[in-house]
């Protein structure tokens, strides 16, 4: 089950996403099943929550019971940047509103074979 945190979050998910990053929430879903996104789209965002189509959400990470893994998974199967191989599509990470894991792709993110 995909869950969303609320009706302002609900706005930044309906907004486009790039079909990539779908492709991830996807997976991870099949990984965990209690995924929630706590975060989408921001307008004014100069980072990639804020690009057309969206290309970074937000998972809550404490109500998964090894985000670490899932990170892992997610950086295991894709490639955020061959340009930027230090680069990643998955982060668990604190940016000052809590823990969470940080999803972003790029126009040359694929997944690896």
């Amino acid at each position: 089950m995909i869950s969303i945190k609320d009706t302002d979050v609900l706005a930044e998910v309906m907004y486009r996403f790039d079909p990539i990053l779908w492709d991830i929430i996807a997976f991870i879903n099949e990984i965990e099943h209690n995924t929630v996104i706590t975060s989408g789209h921001r307008s004014g965002d100069k980072g990639v929550h804020g690009t057309d189509p969206c290309r970074a959400v937000d998972i809550r990470s404490w109500c998964l019971l090894f985000p670490e893994k899932i990170v892992e998974a997610v950086n295991t199967h894709w490639e955020y940047d061959y340009k930027r191989p230090y680069m990643n599509c998955a982060l668990l990470h604190d940016a000052g509103s809590g823990e969470h894991i940080h999803l972003q792709v790029h126009p040359n993110t694929k997944r690896r074979t």
